[in-house]
């Protein structure tokens, strides 16, 4: 039994650490530390994310530039190296998996220093820049074509595809019939069901699909996932009731849950952001997803894995998705076709955890 040590932030990386830490725990000692993003890295994500998505694009293509990787790695470690170095005297780990890119750098040092492994496990599937890479750890990637791209971009790297890290209760969920989970959930176990997400920060791209939602002609549930966002939230009472007035279909809005796996299984169609995480999460709860928009540099490669791996729709135009998804709604065994698709990709992510425990034997 090793001792492990897994890092993460209080972003999305939060989810893919605790997927990390449920699949070896069994095994090995693991204990999990997340340390908070820094204010400037907050705030400048937060603008970019709410204002300005395409600065991300930006971003990632000047990490790439030898002046600027410098800059990030002083920056990282003046603001993560103290706290990690903190974190590994007290722990002593034989291994430390990290899933957060900032810590890479800092991490490289510790590494050198105190002589334990380290895996640097990728938070985006087909995205690559240079600040994701850890040249000197265990890389580990979504699979075969992300292992090979990253082979041509760094011929010397060490690491392999493992597939995409999930708590296991978004697999467990595949059990229950779409109807028992409905009725477990209050909701009607009969209605055609669509799942909004917007994030726990939110977005205005949920605005593209609203009319869909204000039609009397549609005799189904809206689930909008509204996270933390308080503003998204008083969105959807808002909805709510103006759907009402038309008899429309039912909107509910739902704040942060635990409960996010049943509330993705619940439904017939996830429709939102193209996060790597919640686009997994669909895939695990066999639900096919579409998107409606995704950050420009960052999510790319999400978009490129719903096509090629043919697990549900793409499209970002207004009135193009608008369309898509009435056509849907009217006809809703059309999602029949992504099945067998969504089986087997969920079933390769499934085998993240025991891909793991092999490379954690050595």
């Amino acid at each position: 039994m090793k001792k492990i040590l897994v890092f993460s932030t209080d972003w999305e990386h939060l989810s893919i650490a605790k997927a990390v830490k449920e699949a070896i725990e069994k095994n090995h000692k693991v204990s999990l530390h997340s340390i908070p993003a820094a204010r400037l890295s907050k705030d400048v994500n937060d603008f970019m994310y709410k204002f300005i998505p395409r600065l991300f694009k930006f971003f990632l293509w000047t990490s790439n530039i030898s002046f600027m990787r410098l800059l990030f790695d002083l920056y990282a470690q003046r603001n993560y190296g103290d706290r990690l170095n903190s974190v590994i005297i007290k722990s002593s780990p034989n291994i430390v998996i990290n899933t957060y890119f900032a810590f890479n750098s800092p991490l490289e040092k510790l590494r050198a220093k105190y002589k334990f492994r380290l895996i640097n496990v990728f938070a985006n599937p087909w995205t690559f820049g240079n600040l994701l890479i850890s040249p000197d750890a265990e890389n580990l990637v979504f699979d075969e074509y992300s292992w090979r791209r990253l082979q041509n971009y760094m011929p010397k790297i060490t690491g392999s595809p493992i597939g995409w890290f999930t708590e296991n209760k978004f697999y467990e969920a595949q059990k229950t019939r779409r109807d028992q989970i409905r009725k477990s959930l209050n909701l009607n176990p009969d209605k055609f069901t669509l799942c909004i997400t917007s994030g726990s920060e939110g977005t205005f791209n949920i605005f593209k699909i609203i009319s869909t939602f204000l039609n009397p002609r549609y005799d189904m549930q809206v689930l909008m996932m509204c996270g933390n966002n308080k503003n998204m939230l008083s969105i959807a009472k808002t909805l709510k009731k103006l759907s009402q007035k038309i008899r429309g279909p039912e909107i509910i809005g739902i704040s942060y849950t635990s409960d996010i796996h049943g509330y993705l299984r619940a439904s017939d169609l996830v429709v939102g952001k193209a996060g790597p995480n919640t686009l997994f999460e669909s895939v695990a709860t066999l639900t096919p997803f579409f998107a409606i928009s995704h950050l420009s540099g960052l999510e790319d490669g999400s978009l490129d894995i719903i096509k090629r791996y043919k697990i549900g729709y793409i499209e970002e135009n207004p009135r193009l998705a608008t369309q898509k998804l009435k056509e849907i709604i009217e006809n809703p065994t059309v999602l029949g076709k992504f099945t067998k698709n969504l089986k087997s990709l969920s079933k390769f992510c499934q085998g993240s955890g025991e891909r793991l425990l092999a490379l954690l034997k050595p």
